[in-house]
């Protein structure tokens, strides 16, 4: 199943990068691909939705027993990923046509319902947080985390307390390079293209991230085991 899901992430990351290369191509054909509840937005909400039901699920069979931090911050990449999700799709408003209150058509960038597009004394919080904020998070995630976990002791225990899935070095440059082919776009859309790359890449390290205790599938090996069986070990 794993190698399975890996082989299809990585069909669609290249299928993405192929959408990014019709600007140059058919332009007509990328406005249609990255358009409002077009293909690239719908994939982007659904690897979003995708990664939140399956850590989910995960979180129910683990529950407790990696201790409180792992279950909290495995709760919150849950809640994050999902109100990505709900943003991604403006939380159904177009699909079922619900009509944005006052607040939204006046704050709101595309008078949408939906906070990332807000803006506040004339600044756009799509650009502030969204990507300058996120820009450094990941920034730090893909390009530092990894050595860090590898160096420092403390670093190391603080993440695997926490569960933080870490990118391989695969992984990174895969991003990176990955990511350069869209920036190159000159373009405002092209982050919605970003977006997509960033959902599927995600979703492809929580499968198979550089510490194999934290894969999305777990198994025999990556399961916690129950108490009474932590007891057994410990005594043989």
């Amino acid at each position: 199943m794993e190698k399975l899901l890996k082989i299809l992430l990585t069909i669609l990351i290249f299928g993405l990068l192929l959408a990014s290369l019709t600007y140059y191509i058919e332009p007509s054909m990328y406005r249609i691909l990255i358009r409002e509840d077009g293909p690239v937005e719908y994939l982007t909400a659904f690897s979003l939705l995708l990664g939140a039901i399956a850590l989910a699920a995960r979180l129910l069979k683990v529950r407790c027993t990696r201790g409180r931090l792992w279950f909290w911050f495995n709760l919150l990449m849950i809640l994050g990923l999902f109100f990505g999700f709900g943003e991604e799709i403006s939380w159904g408003q177009r699909l079922f046509s619900i009509p944005s209150g006052e607040f939204f058509i006046e704050n709101n960038a595309q008078g949408e319902t939906n906070l990332h597009n807000l803006i506040v004394h004339d600044v756009k919080l799509n650009k502030l947080i969204f990507s300058y904020g996120f820009s450094i998070v990941f920034g730090f995630y893909f390009l530092l985390l990894l050595g860090l976990y590898k160096k420092s002791t403390w670093i190391k225990n603080t993440v695997d307390r926490f569960g933080v899935p870490i990118p391989t070095l695969q992984h990174t440059i895969g991003f990176l390079v990955a990511s350069g082919v869209i920036f190159l776009i000159p373009d405002g859309k092209k982050w919605e293209l970003w977006e997509g790359l960033f959902g599927l890449f995600f979703l492809l390290i929580l499968i198979a991230p550089y510490n194999t205790r934290e894969k999305l599938l777990l198994t025999e090996e990556t399961a916690p085991q129950d108490a009474s069986k932590r007891q057994t070990n410990s005594q043989q």
